[in-house]
């Protein structure tokens, strides 16, 4: 019997290059492999379609997001309310399947009467009103700011609507604890992404490397941090790569002699100095979700630095040297550079992934709460 599913997704999922669209992208083409026939409801996010995934879907619908004052006035959080659209709401009536709301994002019809009698599953990426709290922390304008804060108030009086979900399907462990507590209906499947199998290179690299976009703000104060904190400290080379730096990081990494910065590299260029690079620091500031870019770098890369945060609610901790400090960041890379990375290193990170971090298997699991 055919399996067909309703994906709401917050954004069109291509290019999968940012954030919780990756795992949306990669889940998409793992339940394709597997015969589901996705529906597949997306919203207009950047003002263009890029088409190129539609072949992973049995249909796809576009739909406009309401920005504007009357969304951002509305008691209801903004990334919320201006994903309401009555077609949406047709065509998800229009076919019976089962829907995977991907993200709170896209839950405004979660407890709609016409969909009362279907199977409800949402992805959650985040704790929202959390993340959006801490981005409110972390700003420096005054009105993105308030915004931020006001959308993080509102986050926390919305989520009680996931009581209307079958189940909650968390990307870390930390999030599935905090649904399970609060509502009783989560499940842990991680993120899904890039790789099938390992890409890690053997051998030794000759410098450190910072990867991420740098127009979001996290990404950037993580940048100035090593920038300030890490390279005065270690005589190695390190690599600050990413989309659209500001002129404060310019202006850092510039005053620094082992500090090299790659603005905008296209994707085979960041591939390369992943896979070249002998240590992958990635400290966070905050323990939201899973950070794919640590995925990214075990599955592409050597040997990766990050401190506590960074592996918080995942089963990644093992396979990453954790530091915290300056003094333990710089002592924990100084160590890795003596040593090789080994086959017996890869062999034995492909198996730790495996356990939790298979598309196909993560896939596998969805399905089985779904149907």
């Amino acid at each position: 019997m055919e399996k067909h599913l309703h994906i709401v997704s917050y954004a069109i999922p291509y290019p999968p290059d940012y954030g919780g669209i990756i795992d949306v992208f990669y889940r998409i083409k793992s339940l394709h492999a597997l015969g589901v026939k996705i529906h597949l409801h997306c919203f207009d996010y950047f003002g263009k379609k890029d088409k190129a995934f539609e072949d992973l879907c049995y249909k796809v619908y576009y739909y406009t997001r309401k920005s504007g004052i009357s969304s951002q006035l509305s008691l209801l959080p903004y990334i919320v309310i201006s994903r309401k659209n009555d077609e949406l709401l047709k065509n998800l009536s229009g076919f019976d399947a089962p829907i995977l709301f991907d993200g709170l994002h896209s839950t405004y019809y979660l407890n709609a009467p016409e969909l009362k009698n279907r199977k409800k599953v949402v992805r959650a990426h985040n704790i929202e009103h959390s993340y959006y709290k801490i981005l409110g922390g972390i700003e420096k304008n005054l009105i993105k700011k308030l915004f931020f804060y006001i959308e993080s108030l509102k986050l926390r009086k919305y989520e009680k609507k996931l009581k209307s979900a079958d189940k909650i399907a968390c990307v870390s462990l930390k999030e599935h604890e905090y649904f399970t507590a609060k509502y009783g209906n989560s499940v842990f499947i991680p993120s899904s992404h890039h790789f099938l199998e390992s890409e890690s290179l053997e051998g030794k690299g000759d410098y450190v490397i910072f990867h991420g976009n740098l127009m979001v703000n996290e990404n950037e104060e993580v940048a100035l941090w090593i920038v300030r904190f890490i390279a005065p400290l270690i005589h190695f080379p390190i690599y600050i790569a990413g989309k659209n730096p500001s002129d404060n990081l310019r202006k850092a990494c510039s005053f620094y002699n082992n500090v090299t910065l790659f603005e905008n590299p296209d994707d085979a260029k960041m591939l390369e100095l992943i896979k070249n690079a002998h240590v992958h620091l990635l400290p966070v500031f905050n323990g939201c979700g899973l950070r794919l870019k640590l995925l990214y770098a075990l599955y592409a890369g050597r040997f990766c630095v990050v401190n506590k945060p960074m592996t918080e609610g995942t089963t990644l901790a093992a396979l990453c040297e954790v530091a915290n400090t300056p003094e333990e960041i710089a002592s924990s890379i100084k160590k890795l550079f003596e040593i090789s990375f080994t086959y017996e290193i890869k062999i034995e990170r492909i198996a730790n992934l495996a356990k939790d971090y298979n598309n196909i298997e993560n896939a596998k699991k969805l399905i089985g709460v779904l149907y």
